[in-house]
């Protein structure tokens, strides 16, 4: 089982940038905290995070435990996030998903965040990241945070932008790093939407036929223009990220999502994701290990059967593929490292839900 975007959150009041005021980022925190992490997040005792402990920083170690010990997730994918004009370390750190992966390269696959609109200097910074050796894709987002009160609207990069952009995708390709993550579907700051369209990663995709491109969130919003993506791109994947979350609480809702990605026959190139450690993990496997397709859906609009072989696509297989993961001898591989007995000992103690990070909270106020 592979978790397509894991995150290592850090909302902790020392990561506000120095440019942004301190109430702008806590506002930032709580529409996160109550618009998306509440929202998602499942109401079995327990899993509910107070708005206290979202305001904390994930360590590498508390990422690792939450996945391999209370979560079925055998491998996950870090994804650094900045947003530079809010945060002053990253949302995401590059920090602690390099820790993880060094520590659990068999477990742990890392993607490094790009911001073009910070010119060509990134272009130097993705050799960097690259020269690390601990890089399997690279990540995008439509914007830095920066809001410009008059106008509006906060800086913005579109993947179409054959000048601003389309230099990143020639370093990736230059570089050999042939997956790209993009931020989509899911409002990023305030203004027009136009940002958070597909539609130009499509323009992008035709251009780079030797990238593949993840539209992360696909689903969340523009539901027809991400199956449509799909369609006419075939190096474009539906990273489920938040999506997949929907299920939790709204299963029928998830079923209706999928079951029109899997009509439009694009079932191959789904990828399950969680988006953690913004909510648990494991509510969300169940969720859709669980998920059938309601009879109403497959008589009514020809919706396929969610079978076992389709939840093993999303589950893992389709982002095996993608980077040339063979699945048996991985799990071999992990059966025998010190998460695997973790994980035992975690069941047969039955650990609670994000047990480690608030373990390490109590312990950080006396």
């Amino acid at each position: 089982m592979i978790d397509a975007v894991a995150h290592g959150m850090d909302y902790s009041p020392e990561n506000c940038a120095d440019g942004c005021p301190p109430h702008v980022y806590e506002s930032f925190v709580e529409q996160d905290w109550a618009g998306v992490f509440q929202v998602l997040e499942s109401n079995a005792p327990g899993f509910q995070k107070t708005l206290d402990e979202v305001r904390t920083a994930w360590s590498a170690e508390e990422t690792a435990q939450l996945y391999f010990e209370e979560s079925d997730v055998d491998l996950l994918v870090y994804h650094e996030v900045v947003i530079s004009g809010i945060f002053k370390n990253g949302i995401s750190p590059w920090e602690r998903g390099a820790e993880l992966k060094r520590a659990n390269p068999d477990r742990v696959l890392l993607y490094a965040y790009v911001d073009p609109l910070l010119g060509p200097s990134q272009l130097e910074h993705m050799e960097e990241r690259h020269a690390t050796g601990l890089v399997d894709g690279f990540k995008f987002y439509p914007t830095n945070g920066v809001f410009d009160e008059v106008t509006g609207l906060v800086e913005t990069a579109f993947y179409d932008d054959r000048e601003l952009v389309f230099p990143f995708f020639e370093k990736a390709r230059e570089l050999g790093v042939h997956q790209i993550a993009v931020h989509k579907a899911m409002p990023v700051g305030p203004g027009r939407l136009d940002k958070d369209r597909v539609e130009d990663v499509s323009v992008a995709a035709a251009a780079f036929p030797d990238l593949t491109f993840e539209v992360v969130h696909s689903g969340w919003a523009f539901l027809e223009e991400c199956i449509m993506q799909l369609q006419v791109s075939p190096n474009v994947y539906a990273n489920l990220e938040c999506t997949a979350n929907i299920g939790v609480r709204q299963p029928r809702r998830l079923a209706e999502i999928l079951g029109q990605f899997l009509r439009a026959g694009v079932g191959d190139r789904l990828l399950f994701g969680t988006g953690a450690t913004a909510t648990h993990p494991q509510p969300v496997v169940e969720a859709l290990a669980n998920l059938e397709m309601p009879q109403d859906l497959i008589d009514g609009y020809d919706y396929p059967e969610l079978t076992p072989e389709i939840k093993k696509k999303i589950f893992g297989l389709n982002y095996a593929r993608l980077h040339g993961i063979d699945p048996q001898a991985r799990l071999a591989k992990l059966a025998t490292d010190d998460w695997h007995s973790r994980r035992e000992a975690a069941r047969v103690n039955k650990v609670g839900p994000w047990q480690a990070h608030r373990d390490n909270l109590a312990v950080s106020k006396h």
